[in-house]
Order: structure tokens, then sequence, then C-alpha cells
């Protein structure tokens, strides 16, 4: 390889670096900008009149990104306690546990409306650490419940490795790792309404026997991260060119200029 083709391989290697570092900080800063949209339209949901049972859509196939997130709710019924999921590898604060996600049976409600299933993720439970296989305790509720929380658009999801095994025939509480519609189809006999509601605080009246943690995480949490990584990713894209500048043209220059004649 002569000099001159050296030279380029390495303009066209910085260059490359340069530009997918600065992509990478472009892409940190939409990640920043998204979280503090999502952060201020929690804060706008949270001003406006909370929904109720006769206020969510009946239609299962609904998108559930159409839903309005952050919106609060106050459901009242019944919950079904034999349904309830925990969901797995959910940390909290630094700590091991689960998601408790109980199928919450609406009360009213005609034609298409009536026998309507909303998912809610009730609180979080630490993972006994003596017996990993040990589910914990959740209190049953009362017959009615009143549920104050806000929408999501879904249940709280993270990664898993393969799929699992099918649902257990026998009621009772079920370990997952996810929870999509086909599980919950089988799991409940029907498709429950779209979206999912977030509980924030314990239902009434059975305030004093609730040991669930509420401590979600608010939407916009984090961009003081991401603008931290935008700035690194600039810097190093900066650096790239400078040194890139620095070895191919000043400094051989430099040294052209002190040779003696």
């Amino acid at each position: 390889m002569t000099p001159v083709q050296r030279r380029v391989v390495v303009w066209l290697a910085a260059l490359l670096c340069a530009v997918l570092t600065a992509r990478l900080g472009v892409w940190q800063l939409s990640r920043a900008d998204e979280k503090k949209q999502a952060h201020a339209l929690m804060q706008a949901q949270l001003s406006q009149a909370p929904w109720g049972n006769a206020d969510w859509p009946c239609d299962r196939g609904l998108d559930a990104s159409r839903l309005p997130a952050y919106k609060p709710v106050v459901l009242e019924g019944q919950w079904l306690a034999n349904r309830t999921v925990f969901l797995d590898n959910r940390p909290m604060d630094g700590m091991s546990g689960f998601v408790v996600v109980t199928p919450l049976l609406l009360d009213g409600g005609e034609g298409a409306c009536r026998r309507r299933i909303v998912l809610v993720e009730r609180g979080w439970l630490p993972r006994d650490v003596r017996d990993r296989t040990r589910l914990p305790e959740v209190p049953p509720g009362a017959a009615k419940v009143r549920v104050l929380g806000r929408v999501v658009h879904g249940l709280s999801r993270t990664y898993q490795l393969g799929s699992e095994s099918a649902v257990a025939s026998a009621p009772g509480p079920l370990l997952r790792q996810n929870a999509d519609v086909a599980f919950w189809r089988n799991w409940l006999g029907q498709v429950p309404v779209a979206g999912a509601v977030l509980q924030v605080q314990a239902e009434t009246p059975v305030e004093q026997r609730d040991v669930m943690h509420r401590n979600w995480p608010e939407p916009g949490l984090g961009q003081d991260k991401h603008l931290a990584y935008a700035a690194q990713w600039f810097a190093l894209s900066a650096l790239t060119i400078g040194l890139t500048v620095w070895f191919q043209i000043i400094r051989p220059r430099r040294a052209r200029a002190h040779v003696p004649i």
C-alpha cells in the first residue's frame, strides 16, 4: 500500500468513526427529548378528569397506542385473584422481585361492554432470596374494589430467551416472564380490553393489608443520562477528527518545517 493509499484509508476510517459517533449522539438527544415529551404528557394528563368504568373503550381489538397514556383512572370492579400473574425479573429500588398483575372485572356495561376485563399492574413484591421458586402471597381484596391508577399502553415487558411453557389449566397465581394477548386469551377465556392500568395507590377498603410497593419510575427520568451520553459521543467524534487532522496534516507539516536543508 502506497503512502497516498494509506492516508486515504486513514481518512475514510476517521470520517466513518466520526459520523457514526455523531449519529449516536443525535440518537441520545432524541431519546432525551422523547422522555421530556413523555413527562410533559403525563403532567398534562394528570390535570384531566379521571376515566371511570364507562369511559374505557369496549373494543377489545383497539390499538392500545391510541389510548391516552398516563390519564388518571378510577375503576370499580372485582379482582380475578385466581388469575394473578407474577411478572419475573422486575427489579425495583435495586431489589429483585415481581410485578403483580391481576385482571379486574369491571362493574356495569351492556352488550360489547359487558364483562370487560382490564389488566392492572397492582404493585411490586420482593423475591424470597431463600427460596427463589416461592411466590409471595397477595391479599385477595374485597368483593368490590376501587382502583386508582394511570392508563398505560401495555404491561411491563423484559427480554426473554425462547418461548415460555403453555398455560396451566388449574387456576392460581402463575409465574411468567412476559404475558402477551395470546396468553391472556387462554388464561382468562377472553381477550382483555386494550391497554392496562398502572395502580398508583392501594385500593379501598383493604389499604391496611396492602404490602405492595408502587415506586414506579416516572416518565422523563433519565434525561440527564441521555444528555451525558450524547456529550460523550459528540466529544469522541470531535476527538477522532482532531487526532486525524493532527497526525495526518499538522504533525507532518511541522516535521517537514524542521528538516534541515
